[in-house]
């Protein structure tokens, strides 16, 4: 049995980015290990205690800048990409692109490429992984050959390799 896919989807910027977050908490790690490290080696007294004060704030400040990113940029829905029947309409231009006047579409290794052939100014490159695809993959992909139609749309995933 062979779902239908919408005949519309937007693709909204990605609003969460969790390795920020974990180089954030790498960089408090390294930076909370030297201070312990300088103050443990200290000849005051009460330089370890300072330190771990200062370490404290640190974490208060570093959750709070996190937390208030992460609720800033949840609220935001900035839309990137609309495919319809009309055409595409990349948000970072004005103007939507009709189906006619693209002259080829790929996708390697989850990055659109979009080309215009008449206007060159029009084309543009979307890596798919840096959105919220609210459908799957391969709905966005029929959804493309069905409006690209008779053309083909180029899809290319290169394997995984196990660097050995």
């Amino acid at each position: 049995m062979k779902l239908m896919v919408r005949d519309e989807m937007i693709l909204y910027k990605k609003a969460w980015d969790p390795g920020s977050c974990s180089f954030m908490a790498s960089m408090f790690l390294f930076t909370f290990i030297i201070i312990a490290l300088v103050s443990f080696f200290s000849e005051e007294k009460e330089a370890l205690s300072i330190s771990l004060y200062v370490s404290a704030v640190l974490t208060f400040i570093l959750v709070t800048v996190r937390v208030v990113g992460y609720w800033a940029k949840r609220e935001e829905n900035t839309v990137l990409l609309t495919v319809c029947e009309e055409g595409i309409h990349y948000h970072e231009h004005t103007t939507l692109i009709q189906w006619k006047v693209i002259a080829d579409i790929q996708i390697v290794n989850r990055e659109l490429s979009v080309s215009v052939g008449a206007t060159p100014a029009l084309d543009f490159t979307l890596n798919l992984l840096d959105t919220d695809l609210q459908e799957t993959f391969d709905d966005f992909c029929q959804l493309l050959n069905r409006y690209y139609y008779p053309k083909t749309v180029y899809i290319y995933e290169s394997s995984v390799s196990c660097g050995c």
